[in-house]
């Protein structure tokens, strides 16, 4: 059994591993293809719910023995919802800052547990709380320069620049000093209103390229207005003539009352998550760091139950079935309960509330589904090595350097953190956390 030929360099090399794919598994969900789709987060998880049940059973070539416990079903009940919550903070935080959001978290709650709950001894209490607090400072750190302040400043220049470009209100005073110098001058003192008035048409002409203005339209080679309509009657005003010839400065006035291409209420609402029928309102960047943080305090505890398992007989590679068959069940009662919701929300029609479950888009997310469901699992399986020749503070607090990992894809891959004072900053940040990590498995003195 490999329990028996294993050792505490197993648990090292098998953290190590885990940290490479809990930092990797969240590529598939960022995906352009799964961006497009909108995938659900529950169904992304059930993806990988799925995956972890589908290779949990390879275990029996490694002369394991079929057995199960309850314990898989309480980690199920951790792992399961904490898995819905951290997609959709990688969905809406990016896949830097939340997984090293719930990483750092996950350190704190798996000591804690060690500590308080395990009694897992340390050297020095004093020595622990330094870790904590350099931990704490490289998620602060972590949390600043992976914001969008920066980045909202480069989409704001160029929005900028493009409704600019739209609305060619540059271009008008381009236009205006070109067709200056460009004018025909007059040969003759007689000739100077018949050049005045081509250069006007030629400018009415060059302004009106491409623009479309309501009301405006094109009578005898000229660019006019139409006459206004009385409300009541529908006739033309009588005072009023039926075509206005344009001139520079009202072309210019009517460039600038062009609408914006986007309306400011649909841009926050697309930015923004209302709770409890408006009462909260967050942006997603905010709500993803909320969900990140309950998937490291509710999902980071999910091998907890390991530990009484163990007492029993159980860990090490004879805890995965268990774990993947109490996951499966979790996520198919999660999907029940949905779907209730879904009932009880349509009053009862229980066609209308089948069809209005997510879709899995199978034909074009089956590959970026079992990808992500595949990572998390050998990932999930190589943490379970690591807690069990670790221990709950040591080793599953070891796999958290996936936050490194998850931050070199958000950089490289996704750009999610842009300019070079910012990445940079945002490094130092990371490996302060790194540095308490490595701190805290130094004050553990369990083994």
């Amino acid at each position: 059994m490999i329990r028996e030929q294993c050792s505490e360099l197993c648990g090292y090399g098998a953290a190590i591993a885990a940290a490479f794919c809990f930092g990797s598994f969240g590529v598939p969900v960022k995906s352009k293809v799964a961006s497009k789709l909108d995938v659900d987060p529950l169904v992304m998880q059930s993806y990988k719910s799925i995956m972890c049940f589908i290779f949990c059973w390879l275990i029996l070539l490694l002369d394991e023995p079929l057995r199960f416990t309850p314990w898989g079903l309480v980690s199920g009940l951790f792992w399961v919802p904490g898995g819905v919550a951290g997609i959709f903070a990688i969905r809406n935080a990016g896949i830097a800052m939340a997984v090293g959001t719930w990483s750092s978290i996950i350190v704190l709650t798996s000591f804690t547990w060690g500590i308080l709950v395990f009694e897992e001894r340390v050297k020095s209490k004093s020595g622990a709380v330094g870790a904590v607090m350099m931990l704490i400072c490289g998620l602060v750190g972590m949390a600043y320069f992976s914001g969008s302040k920066g980045n909202e400043d480069v989409v704001s220049d160029s929005t900028k620049e493009k409704r600019l470009k739209q609305l060619d209100i540059d271009g008008v005073d381009g236009q205006k000093s070109k067709l200056k110098a460009e004018a025909p001058q007059p040969k003759e003192e007689e000739g100077e209103e018949v050049a005045d008035e081509e250069g006007m048409r030629k400018r009415q002409k060059i302004n009106m390229k491409g623009t479309k203005v309501k009301g405006m339209k094109r009578k005898g080679g000229k660019l006019a207005l139409d006459a206004p309509k009385e409300k009541s009657t529908g006739k033309a005003l009588q005072s009023a003539p039926r075509s206005v010839p344009l001139t520079a400065l009202e072309m210019e006035s009517l460039l600038q009352s062009t609408p914006k291409e986007e309306n400011s209420a649909d841009l926050d609402k697309k930015n923004t998550i209302s709770l409890f029928n408006g009462d909260i309102v967050l942006t997603r960047r905010q709500a993803g760091l909320i969900a990140a943080a309950f998937n490291g305090l509710w999902g980071g505890t999910n091998l907890v139950p390991l530990h009484f398992a163990a007492q029993a007989g159980y860990g090490g590679p004879s805890y995965v079935i268990s774990f993947a068959c109490g996951s499966m069940v979790v996520t198919i009662h999660l999907w029940l309960i949905r779907f209730l919701y879904e009932l009880y929300r349509l009053d009862g029609e229980w066609g209308a509330a089948y069809n209005a479950l997510p879709s899995f888009h199978i034909r074009q997310m089956w590959l970026q589904g079992m990808l992500s469901g595949f990572l998390y699992s050998l990932g999930n399986f190589m943490s379970i090595i690591s807690v069990t020749y670790l221990g709950q503070g040591v080793g599953y607090s070891f796999t958290q350097f996936s936050m490194l990992v998850s931050g070199l894809w958000g950089i490289f891959k996704f750009e999610e953190i842009k300019g070079q004072d910012r990445i940079t900053n945002w490094f130092f940040s990371a490996v302060t956390a790194v540095m308490g990590i490595l701190w805290l498995c130094y004050e553990h003195s369990s083994f």
